[in-house]
C-alpha cells in the first residue's frame, strides 16, 4: 500500500530542461494523460508533471512542492475537485488552475471559474488544445508574477528614497524637492497598482454581465465623486445601446435624450480610440459631439473605450459641471482598468459562447449585446 502512493504521487524523472520546464500538477484517477503531457511544450518551455489519483494525495504533494499550473478532474475517488479548486485558489494563490472533465458542461465550467479555476478542458485531450490552453495560462501565471517582482521593486525603490531623503534633509531645498517628487511619484504608481488589484479582484470572477457593468460604475463613482456615468455596449456594426447609467445632476427630462445621443454619436467615435479622452472645454466637446454639444456644455467628460482582442467590448463615458473637474488620478486609474474590464468581459463572453459550442478557444469572439448574454 505504502509502495503504490508513492508511486501514485512521484514526479517524472529528472531531465536536462527541468529548470526551464513548468511544473505541473494532473489529479485525475486515471493517469493516462501524463505522457501526452510530458510530450507537450507550453509557452515554448516543457512540462514536468507530477500525478496525483485523489485529494488526498494531491494535498500531499501540494504541502511540499511548488506547483505552476494545476489540471483538476471534477470527480475525485474522494471527493469533488471544486473543493480543491477553491483551496488551492486560497493557498496557492500563484498555481494557474484548469478543470478537467469527461464532458462539456456549462454549470460545470461557470462553477469551475466561481472556484478559482481559469479554464476547463475537456476529455479526451489532444497534443494542440493543452497546448493552447496551458500556454494561455502560463502566460497569465508569468504575467502575475512580473507584476510581483514590479511590486517589489518598487517597494524596495521607495524605502531607498526615504532613507535619501532623511539623509539629505539638511541639503539644499532643490534637491530635497526633488527627491520628494520622485518619493510621490512612486507612492503613485504603488497607488495606482493597488487600485488595480482592487478592481481586479472586484471583477475577475464576475459572470454576470448586469452585475459586472453595476460593480464597475461603483468602482469608477467612488474614485471619481458624484458624477452622471454611463456604459455602451455594441450592438451592430457602429452600434451602441445602453448597458447601464448612473444620474447625478442630468434633468429627468433630458437625460434619456442625452443618453440616447451618446450612445448614437458619441460612443462609436470614441470605440476606436487607444486612449482615454479628457474634454475639458466647449470647443472640445463640440469637436468630438457634434451638432448637439449643446448637451454638454461647460461640462467635463472622461470617456474610454474598452478592447480586447481588437474587439470593441464597451465604451464609458464620464461627465459633470466643470466646476468639479477630474483629477489626472481618475485619469489614470481609468486607463489601468480598461485592460481589465476587457477581460472579463471577454470572459463573460468566452464561458457563454463555449457553453453552446460556438467558438473554439482563443480563435476570437463575436460581441454579444446585453440581450445577447443571458447572465
Amino acid at each position: 500500500m505504502v509502495n503504490r502512493s508513492r508511486q501514485a504521487i512521484a514526479r517524472s524523472d529528472p531531465s536536462p530542461f527541468e529548470v526551464e520546464a513548468y511544473r505541473l500538477l494532473l489529479v485525475d484517477r486515471d493517469p493516462s494523460a501524463v505522457k501526452l503531457l510530458e510530450n507537450c511544450r507550453v509557452a515554448g518551455r516543457h512540462l514536468r508533471v507530477s500525478h496525483a489519483p485523489s485529494l488526498h494525495a494531491a494535498r500531499k504533494l501540494l504541502s511540499n512542492t511548488a506547483i505552476d499550473l494545476a489540471l483538476i478532474h471534477h470527480q475525485l475517488s474522494d471527493g469533488d475537485g471544486l473543493d480543491l479548486i477553491r483551496f488551492i485558489a486560497g493557498q496557492h494563490t500563484s498555481t494557474q488552475v484548469l478543470m478537467l472533465s469527461d464532458e462539456p458542461r456549462y454549470d460545470l465550467a461557470t462553477a469551475a471559474v466561481r472556484a478559482g479555476a481559469v479554464d476547463m478542458l475537456v476529455k479526451p485531450l489532444t497534443t494542440e488544445e493543452v497546448a493552447q490552453r496551458l500556454g494561455a495560462a502560463a502566460q497569465r501565471l508569468d504575467k502575475q508574477r512580473n507584476t510581483v517582482r514590479r511590486l517589489q521593486r518598487l517597494r524596495r525603490l521607495c524605502k531607498k528614497l526615504d532613507q535619501a531623503r532623511k539623509d539629505v534633509a539638511g541639503q539644499v531645498d532643490v534637491l530635497c524637492n526633488d527627491l520628494v517628487v520622485a518619493y510621490q511619484e512612486l507612492a503613485t504608481q504603488m497607488q495606482q497598482v493597488v487600485q488595480t488589484s482592487e478592481f481586479n479582484v472586484l471583477v475577475r470572477e464576475e459572470l454576470d454581465l448586469e452585475m459586472l457593468i453595476r460593480k464597475t460604475l461603483e468602482y469608477v463613482i467612488e474614485q471619481a465623486g458624484a458624477t452622471n456615468a454611463a456604459v455602451f455596449l455594441p450592438s451592430g456594426m457602429d452600434e451602441f445601446t445602453l448597458g447601464g447609467y448612473v444620474n447625478y445632476d442630468c434633468s429627468t427630462d433630458g437625460t434619456d435624450l442625452l443618453l440616447e445621443h451618446l450612445a448614437d454619436t458619441v460612443a462609436p467615435r470614441i470605440a476606436d480610440q487607444q486612449q482615454v479622452i479628457h474634454l475639458t472645454t466647449n470647443a472640445q466637446i463640440e469637436h468630438w459631439v457634434g451638432a448637439d454639444a449643446a448637451y454638454l456644455a461647460d461640462a467635463h467628460v472622461i470617456a474610454f473605450s474598452v478592447i480586447q482582442k481588437d474587439e470593441v467590448l464597451a465604451v464609458i463615458v464620464l461627465f459633470r459641471d466643470s466646476c468639479e473637474p477630474f483629477s489626472e488620478t481618475l485619469l489614470e486609474t481609468a486607463g489601468a482598468i480598461r485592460p481589465l474590464l476587457g477581460e472579463a468581459l471577454a470572459r463573460i463572453i468566452r464561458v457563454h459562447h463555449r457553453s453552446l459550442g460556438e467558438v473554439e478557444p482563443d480563435d476570437g469572439f463575436e460581441v454579444a449585446g446585453p440581450d445577447d448574454v443571458p447572465f
